[in-house]
């Protein structure tokens, strides 16, 4: 059976892909190509250009997935780097939608030229079955949950995460709520001890070069610490508030509460499934004319139904919630055999 390889591009995808990776026998764990540094935690990487031809590759973005199969040749699986949320409501006929369930970044879209794909849960699944009904489609969970983070127990001076979505210009729902809730940050670091992260691709590694990163330096404006690293989140935060990211599930999973920030420029009438709008009850929900404060104070009450609807919104994201290296690690030799 031949080696299987991995390239990333960015390193929340090797978040996602290095549980895989360690749970692959020795023997077939090609090389790890990697065009990022700091990762000295990947086994059997290589910062060398990955060449061309026929050994199968693990990838996690369709960017990497087209550089895989288009440009170098390779057979290749693709997982998700997420919970597998994608945009374009079944049923709304405008030109957005249609170019949002078209886009390739997400479950469902076009030109995912891929013999595997491995989802977290059905959702995502069913979309890339029924385009692309040549392919293996498994639902695998999510192999990053394991390895998450937990803060042991609460604090006695909570402290409250907060993080945005980067500007996608692909739906409204992609769309940062950051400037819709400015007023309630503002009140928020008054009453609570305030941490700021963002999705990789708006927070843009904010210490680079000597540069923060526009959302940093938002933060700092405001008198927010800024935390780059979710896995920081995962250990110092009590509560996660967040507009539209898989992060919002991912801290859930770890049996903490989180807020659901709701934009105005968020659709109602129009259902992408998960985030918008079925698993949305994950957590407290919250607009910008409600009180932050008083919704984050309600969250970390945490009540008995609150729980339930958390744990009930995670049933419908994650068809698994441990063991995802594992589950996918043996779909991907299965595949390769």
């Amino acid at each position: 059976m031949p080696r299987i390889d991995a390239i990333a591009s960015q390193s929340h995808f090797v978040d996602h892909m290095l549980p895989v990776w360690l749970a692959l026998p020795d023997e077939l764990r090609g090389t790890f190509y990697l065009s990022i540094d700091g990762r000295d935690d990947v086994p059997n990487a290589s910062r060398a250009r990955p060449p061309s031809g026929s050994v199968p590759t693990l990838v996690a973005s369709s960017g990497d997935l087209h550089t895989s199969a288009r440009k170098l040749g390779r057979p290749s699986a693709i997982m998700e780097h997420g919970c597998g949320q994608s945009f374009g409501a079944i049923g709304d006929e405008s030109t957005n939608a249609r170019r949002s369930r078209t886009h390739s970044s997400y479950a469902g879209g076009m030109n995912r030229p891929a013999g595997l794909f491995l989802h977290p849960g059905p959702h995502p699944a069913a979309r890339d079955r029924a385009t692309y009904p040549a392919a293996r489609v498994e639902i695998v969970g999510c192999a990053k949950l394991d390895s998450l983070p937990r803060k042991p127990e609460r604090s006695a001076d909570p402290v409250v995460a907060v993080a945005f979505h980067w500007p996608a210009p692909i739906c409204p729902e992609t769309k940062p709520a950051a400037t819709d809730f400015k007023a309630g940050l503002r009140d928020l670091v008054k009453r609570y001890r305030v941490i700021g992260h963002g999705h990789p691709r708006f927070l843009l590694n904010p210490y680079r070069q000597g540069q923060l990163g526009a959302l940093a330096r938002w933060y700092e404006a405001m008198g927010i610490e800024v935390e780059p690293s979710f896995e920081g989140v995962c250990r110092r935060a009590d509560v996660y508030l967040n507009d539209c990211s898989s992060t919002l599930f991912e801290f859930a999973s770890t049996g903490r509460p989180v807020v659901v920030l709701n934009s105005p420029q968020y659709r109602r009438n129009v259902s992408h499934g998960l985030r918008f709008w079925e698993a949305a009850t994950v957590g407290v929900q919250v607009t910008p004319r409600d009180c932050l404060a008083d919704a984050v104070a309600r969250a970390l009450a945490d009540p008995p139904e609150q729980q339930e609807a958390r744990e009930a919104a995670l049933d419908l994201v994650y068809a698994y919630r441990s063991g995802g290296g594992e589950r996918a690690a043996a779909a991907l030799v299965d595949w390769v055999s």
